[in-house]
């Protein structure tokens, strides 16, 4: 059985030396049959961003200018003002103290965050840690982080809708 030569492959009745003829005639022709383009030693024409632009983003419709002694051209574009000056900079509050912070909601902060941090270190760097500290931090991050969300409020002060509140 043999396989379709294409519609472009010379037909040859199944001969292989014809084929082999063919195929060595074909490559002989040219060397450089792969440039059917223009000149390589040639510049090429400069291309820009405007050439290939399907959009038409690039491709900018002249407007005529406004003289300099119409009225439109005193008032001057947007960005033609300078910016108002004010006096009053923002300035953000202080943060809250960490020294006011109830120490049980601060502990809980300290295990939930600083337990899977511990366990990952321990992981890396101290391989021979003792299974009962393991177990006693895995303990207080589960206690930590179930403290920080028994703390959380049930319910909205304002449930007039799902909207966000700014």
């Amino acid at each position: 059985m043999q396989s379709d030569p294409g519609a472009g492959a010379p037909h040859t009745g199944g001969n292989d030396d014809e084929v082999w003829r063919d195929l060595v005639a074909r490559l002989e022709e040219r060397e450089d049959a792969f440039m059917d383009g223009p000149d390589a030693n040639q510049p090429a024409d400069p291309k820009s961003v405007s050439d290939f632009d399907p959009l038409g983003v690039w491709r900018s419709e002249s407007l005529p200018h406004p003289d300099a002694n119409d009225a439109d051209a005193a008032e001057g574009g947007p960005r033609d003002h300078d910016p108002e000056d004010f006096d009053d900079e923002f300035v953000p509050e202080e943060p809250p103290s960490l020294s006011n912070t109830e120490p049980a909601i601060m502990l809980s902060w300290i295990a939930a965050a600083g337990g899977p941090l511990f366990l990952l270190f321990s992981a890396i760097f101290w391989r021979q840690a003792p299974m009962l500290l393991i177990v006693g931090v895995i303990a207080a991050f589960l206690a930590g982080a179930g403290y920080l969300l028994f703390r959380l409020p049930s319910h909205r002060d304002d449930d007039g809708g799902d909207g966000a509140v700014v």
